[in-house]
């Protein structure tokens, strides 16, 4: 060993060394850092407490259960899809939603589709509320105290906002923000 010894940086700070001092040193910091290192203890309040689980819990079990769970309720959305090989007519015509039913013509809830029907909904309403604020600005006073505009002056002014002006118009009108005779 001692014609291998080197008096390389390499080999004097690679701990491989003869016992110095700072070795001595390393071994004493050592000790001193393993004695700081405390164990934590519960808290009181979970000493009383059975923290086991259940016997008769499993945590495959439970996947197991989900797995199943999630086949059967796929393996029915496919006999519901008619773009799916399984789909199963007679189940669908039996299960859908008749005119007058509640929930008929509106998305199921939690979906994507609801959302955006949500912002869609939102974003119609500020149209009807900006097509209101252009009428009454544009708007002549008749004696009976009502606002008049003709379709063309509103068509004209508005067009350069949104192109939807008949829809607009008619959304409006079912809503009762406005009216007027006749249909478009």
């Amino acid at each position: 060993l001692q014609d291998c010894h080197s008096n390389s940086l390499d080999t004097e700070d690679s701990g491989y060394g003869e016992d110095t001092e700072d070795g001595l040193d390393r071994d004493h910091n050592i000790q001193e850092i393993q004695s700081v290192v405390r164990i934590k203890h519960p808290m009181a309040s979970y000493k009383n407490k059975n923290l086991k689980l259940p016997k008769n819990y499993s945590p495959v079990y439970n996947l197991k259960g989900r797995w199943e769970e999630w086949a059967d309720e796929h393996a029915t959305v496919q006999k519901l899809n008619p773009f799916s090989e399984e789909f199963d007519y007679e189940l669908a015509m039996a299960t859908r939603l008749h005119k007058g039913d509640e929930g008929y013509g509106h998305p199921k809830e939690g979906t994507k589709t609801a959302e955006r029907a949500k912002r869609a909904e939102g974003h119609i309403h500020r149209e009807m509320r900006d097509m209101c604020f252009i009428i009454r600005t544009m708007a002549q006073l008749r004696r009976d105290g009502k606002i008049q505009v003709t379709f063309g002056d509103l068509f004209d002014r508005y067009v350069h906002i949104s192109d939807k002006v008949v829809g607009i118009l008619l959304r409006a009108r079912k809503h009762g923000m406005l009216d007027f005779e006749g249909e478009m």
